[in-house]
């Protein structure tokens, strides 16, 4: 025969204590919100330090980043081109003109038709 472990008896326990809970305590709530996105900060932050070498160090670091834009090996983002609105923005002054121009032909024959009789 294969062992007498019987079915009904666990082969592994688990401790509750090593957990932090003992036998018979209360578990926690539970929590059904999100945790906020930033805590609570307990300090406030230091106020930027502002003055002549501040300000060199800001040109210089503006100056690099011009410089670095300028140069060949920069590769811009292309601009996301939206088909469908430029199709409709190119032919909207047509579709307008065949519009009116319809609607004037449409008044007009209505008023003369009106007027002749």
């Amino acid at each position: 025969m294969a062992g007498n472990k019987g079915r009904g008896r666990a082969a592994y326990t688990f401790n509750i204590e090593a957990v932090g809970f003992s036998r018979g305590d209360k578990l926690p709530d539970v929590v059904l919100k999100p945790p906020p996105l930033f805590p609570d900060t307990d300090y406030k932050p230091v106020p930027l330090k502002t003055g002549e070498s501040e300000d060199y160090v800001l040109a210089l670091k503006q100056e690099l980043r011009e410089t670095m834009k300028r140069m060949p090996y920069f590769i811009e983002t292309p601009e996301e081109k939206q088909d469908i609105e430029r199709y409709i923005l190119l032919f909207c002054s047509i579709i307008i003109i065949i519009v009116i121009t319809f609607f004037t032909f449409l008044f007009a024959s209505f008023f003369l038709f009106i007027f002749l009789i």
